[in-house]
């Protein structure tokens, strides 16, 4: 069953499920699958910083960043044959299928758990509600952290981007300084400039103007309710303004952390703790073979070769004795 097909079936079961409640019948929730991997999400709009926070926490957690798009590019960039119909859908101008993004995640997530990944983190993904749905069926979400920006400042952000056209470092020019008002607090973002070998090279990207920026975030915004709500309803959203640079920023967004962190604490101790279990298993196995070769090895022409070892081990024994005397 491929993953539309599992898809379909969970909305049946979702139905007959919702008709059941209306029913007042209880059901027994499913557990997760032991199967899924655990997964970390961030959520926010362009702009605001999902994939500099949620890398950073990644390498925090000591789980690997995943960015739905760099998985796309990157079959594009080797030609795979996923990447070839994905460059087709991309050069209409066409969005790929939520079909194959999930279907490119899911092989991501089983390959890593075959390498024994403890878990990811989604950086930007889900994006609809309908990809929250199909995410549930393909992974354990832990938690959806929903970064956001004042109106004002992401704008100012978007604005401030710069990329060094040889590096390809990625820099922000926008200095922020807005005081707190209206309940609001105080937002201090320093620039992100450059080093002086990248100052001369620096372009801006061709979508990062006014017009483009604000309908990026009027769609972003059509689009985020309702997955923030998937995950709200399922007591997994975590919201988190950010008001500062990265220094001030991401010890607070760390503390925040804290407390849902301790899932990946208990995976990592049990881990090792099979890992240990493995080793002694081999260990006790190797010890049988060789108490089990040493048993079965002791031969006929072995045990008089053994005698007259003794009986060496004796009379030296007797010579070192009369040397004695």
């Amino acid at each position: 069953m491929n993953l539309v097909q599992r898809f379909a079936a969970k909305k049946t079961l979702d139905t007959l499920a919702t008709g059941l409640s209306a029913l007042r019948v209880t059901r027994t929730p499913l557990a997760p699958s032991a199967a899924k991997a655990p997964a970390w999400i961030f959520l926010g709009p362009p702009g605001v910083g999902k994939g500099t926070y949620s890398s950073r926490v990644a390498s925090a957690l000591g789980v690997p960043h995943i960015a739905a798009g760099d998985l796309v590019r990157q079959q594009i960039k080797d030609k795979t044959e996923f990447g070839c119909k994905a460059q087709a859908i991309v050069a209409k101008g066409d969005l790929l299928p939520d079909e194959m993004i999930l279907e490119l995640l899911e092989k991501r997530l089983q390959d890593g758990q075959a390498q024994g990944e403890l878990g990811v983190l989604l950086d930007g993904f889900p994006r609809t509600r309908r990809q929250a749905q199909m995410l549930a069926l393909i992974a354990d979400t832990q938690l959806a952290v929903n970064l956001s920006l004042r109106p004002e400042v992401l704008t100012a952000k978007c604005l401030g981007r710069r990329v060094c056209r040889d590096c390809g470092t990625n820099f922000n020019v926008a200095d922020i300084m807005l005081p707190a008002s209206n309940g609001q607090p105080e937002v201090r973002m320093p620039p992100l400039n450059p080093p002086e070998d990248c100052k001369e090279k620096m372009e801006i990207r061709s979508d990062d103007n006014l017009k483009t920026i604000n309908n990026r975030i009027d769609v972003y915004n059509s689009q985020a309710t309702p997955v923030e709500d998937f995950f709200r309803e399922d007591g997994l959203l975590r919201n988190f303004e950010i008001s500062g640079g990265i220094p001030e920023t991401l010890p607070r967004l760390l503390q925040a952390l804290g407390p849902f962190s301790y899932l990946l604490a208990e995976r990592r101790a049990q881990a090792a703790r099979n890992q240990f279990a493995k080793q002694m298993t081999w260990v006790s196995t190797q010890t049988q073979k060789v108490m089990s070769g040493r048993t079965h090895g002791a031969s006929a022409q072995s045990i008089p070769l053994a005698s007259q070892s003794m009986g060496k081990c004796t009379a030296a024994g007797n010579n070192e004795s009369l040397a004695q005397q």
